[in-house]
């Protein structure tokens, strides 16, 4: 049984989703890793159109399954004007690639959704003025969510997909995992409505911790009683946000 690592750096044993800097990019990995490239906010810094300039070129490789890690914190880096910039420029690549982002987002959901509904008008617009074939914006996740049950409503709401390390609000795994059922806690407030047909499922992850993805699973697992078996198939980016196999 394979427990999918969505987002690390650091290859174990297990299928994992490799966050690389491109200047560390190798010409090969082995096979159960898969990559994910892109400008962290931290490193937005004035000569980020270079590094961007990287990720573009490699975006198209097979082993790139996603744009990222890039987004927005208010708390570090450059001044959230810049970031906001870089990060529209990873969303044209994710888009021209059709490939979708992992995202590091701190204190900047309003921002962040501000963004996703600049990027839902255009795909509309150009749905409407492109004789009929209709496109829709490639999927965002947001890596190791800590927020409230509220706020991943709001962000499930819009189609985005959350991603769980070793730290995470209780409530709010929950309330996830029941919203996927179909049965959202009465605290939470009502079902997702419009949008929750999009969420199909939430991802695990170490991060850039030394741990092995199994210990998240095996966490998640008890706290919300079911089996790990279980989370290997429902946390599986492979059937559900790639439909593509690894080892």
């Amino acid at each position: 049984m394979s427990l999918f690592n969505f987002h690390t750096y650091y290859i174990d044993a297990e299928p994992c989703l490799l966050n690389v800097d491109t200047k560390d990019l190798l010409p090969s990995y082995p096979e159960h890793v898969r990559l994910s490239i892109g400008v962290h906010p931290w490193k937005v810094k004035e000569d980020w159109r270079d590094a961007l300039a990287c990720v573009r070129q490699e975006a198209m490789r097979e082993d790139v399954w996603a744009i990222g890690e890039c987004g927005l914190d208010k708390l570090h880096g450059e001044a959230l004007s810049l970031q906001m910039e870089a990060f529209r420029a990873h969303i044209a690549i994710a888009e021209e690639v059709q490939k979708p982002m992992i995202i590091h987002c701190v204190r900047a959901f309003d921002e962040l959704l501000m963004l996703r509904r600049e990027l839902e008008a255009s795909c509309k617009h150009e749905s409407e003025n492109g004789g009929g074939n209709v496109r829709h914006p490639q999927p965002w996740v947001i890596h190791g969510f800590r927020g409230k049950p509220e706020q991943a409503k709001q962000l499930m709401t819009k189609g985005m997909l959350l991603s769980f390390g070793h730290q995470y609000n209780l409530e709010t795994l929950r309330f996830v995992y029941a919203s996927l059922k179909g049965t959202s806690p009465s605290s939470s407030g009502s079902s997702l409505g419009e949008g929750q047909g999009s969420v199909t499922s939430f991802f695990l992850e170490t991060d850039d911790l030394h741990l092995s993805v199994r210990q998240i699973y095996e966490q998640v697992a008890r706290h919300l009683d079911v089996d790990v078996a279980h989370l290997s198939h429902l946390c599986d980016p492979r059937t559900t946000l790639f439909s593509r196999q690894i080892p």
